[in-house]
């Protein structure tokens, strides 16, 4: 039973009287802070018809959701206070999430303290079987393994991870257990690219020290599983981390994803991480590093096409940022053939790099590259090169990735101040920039950045351009 489900079907919801009042108090602010439904959804992650029952007292909100609504509305707590009057007594702050289990639930060791601060569970999207989301069981690879049911999951997780940093770890671990971390691991990676959760970064780093003490006393099979557990545990937490600008921690997290991705023998983990330390040298400006990394990846799987693929794309970006268009060019056209090259052992190991995936991938790192060098050069033409790749890339992204979204359109509105056009950049930047404050990576607040500076530096005179300027500026950190 998902989150919506066992909501619809609990007492309080079939009650609803005892949430008009929260309702209206919902209605009040959200009208005082001059958003539609439609806007308050989009903040919080919710539908505007969900806003619309809330506002009608028919649905029970959670929680978590009175905390957000409280935040963005700026209610000093009065939702909060609205919900506990209407909560029945002794179970505001209990929601079950679709995970399946509550805080009531009887949970070893510290699990009770652990799970309060695992909200984002309630949200996830439980996988069923192993791959998922491009994840194949570090046990049995591709071999399609089940994963445990979502209550039985988290009562798995929990008794492995319910112990202190003064305490032993245990001394064994069974297979559904790395099942359940694989899983988790995929729902977190969706979760991440959905939206944006505080929390998640949390958890998963919660989730990465006890795998890190389990691969301290145990050995075979199991301890190689784990350890590449943990190459992709630390891989999120740094993704997480480069989202909120914590580069420094973003890039220990990598050099430690790296060593246990090499102690793992772990070709897929140790190239996506190198891809994305190439990343963060882009973040901070720095060509030179983004292409060592970038043919680091080459180095590290030099007869996988798909390698060669991926390389190609990262020396490109990062000779895009250089603005050597020449070398640019010569990479994306290599990696175009790469793809074409693909074989069995290729879809395989990068299913995430296979049909749409990979031409989103081409066109998205096309398009930024492009971009890229019709800044440092001036050039137009290159800049319309660079609007049709990104074009090209927002029609093949997956509809529920918000950040990828906001952060390609943003790119696109650049591409057009780039080539002359600010009519159609302002159109473009102002159809996400309110929900750029939903969704605050570092990647989108560079984004945002650039296009601000650049837009300001050639027609700052605009009065269009100004106000653009002065309310994008409020959402960069």
């Amino acid at each position: 039973m998902d989150a919506e489900t066992a909501h619809a079907n609990s007492p309080a919801v079939r009650s609803p009287a005892r949430w008009e009042e929260f309702g209206r108090r919902l209605r009040h602010w959200r009208r005082r802070a001059g958003l539609t439904q439609a806007q308050v959804g989009i903040h919080v992650g919710y539908d505007h018809s969900a806003i619309s029952k809330l506002e009608g007292g028919s649905r029970e909100p959670s929680p978590r959701l009175v905390r957000r609504l409280d935040d963005l509305l700026g209610t000093g707590g009065e939702l909060q206070a609205a919900y506990t009057a209407a909560a029945l007594p002794g179970q505001a702050g209990t929601g079950t999430g679709s995970i399946g289990l509550s805080l009531s639930t009887p949970l070893p060791g510290d699990g009770r303290a652990l799970l309060a601060d695992m909200e984002i569970l309630e949200t996830l999207s439980w996988p069923s079987h192993l791959p998922s989301y491009g994840l194949a069981c570090p046990l049995h690879d591709t071999a399609g393994c089940a994963v445990p049911v979502p209550a039985e999951a988290l009562s798995t997780y929990l008794a492995s991870c319910a112990f202190d940093q003064t305490s032993p770890p245990p001394q064994s671990i069974d297979a559904d257990a790395v099942h359940v971390l694989a899983a988790l691991l995929a729902a977190y990676w969706q979760a991440a690219d959905e939206r944006v959760a505080a929390v998640l970064v949390t958890v998963v780093e919660h989730a990465l020290h006890a795998i890190v003490r389990w691969t301290e006393v145990l050995a075979g099979p199991y301890r190689r599983a784990l350890l590449s557990l943990a190459a992709g545990y630390a891989q999120l937490a740094a993704v997480l981390r480069m989202q909120r600008g914590q580069h420094g921690m973003a890039a220990a997290w990598f050099g430690g994803g790296l060593r246990w991705a090499a102690m793992a023998e772990d070709l897929v983990a140790r190239v996506s991480l190198l891809g994305d330390m190439s990343t963060l040298a882009r973040l901070e400006n720095d060509p030179q590093s983004a292409l060592a990394y970038a043919r680091g990846i080459r180095a590290a799987g030099p007869d996988r096409p798909w390698v060669a693929a991926l390389a190609d794309l990262y020396e490109a970006r990062a000779h895009g940022l250089g603005g050597d268009a020449a070398e640019c060019h010569r990479h994306i056209a290599h990696a175009r053939v790469h793809l074409t090259r693909f074989g069995e052992r290729d879809e395989l190991e990068a299913p995430w790099l296979c049909g749409a995936a990979g031409h989103l991938r081409v066109e998205s790192s096309t398009g930024g590259a492009l971009r890229d060098i019709a800044v440092v050069t001036a050039n137009r033409s290159v800049a319309g090169l660079a609007v049709q790749a990104i074009e090209r890339s927002l029609r093949h992204l997956p509809p529920h990735m918000r950040p990828a979204r906001v952060m390609l359109t943003l790119r696109l509105a650049d591409g057009y101040a780039c080539a002359g056009n600010v009519e159609t950049a302002l159109v473009v930047a102002e159809s996400v920039l309110a929900d750029a404050v939903a969704v605050p990576t570092t990647m989108i607040s560079q984004e945002l950045r650039g296009l601000r500076d650049r837009m300001v530096a050639r027609w700052g005179g605009r009065p269009d351009v100004r106000d653009f300027a002065a309310r994008a500026g409020g959402f960069l950190y």
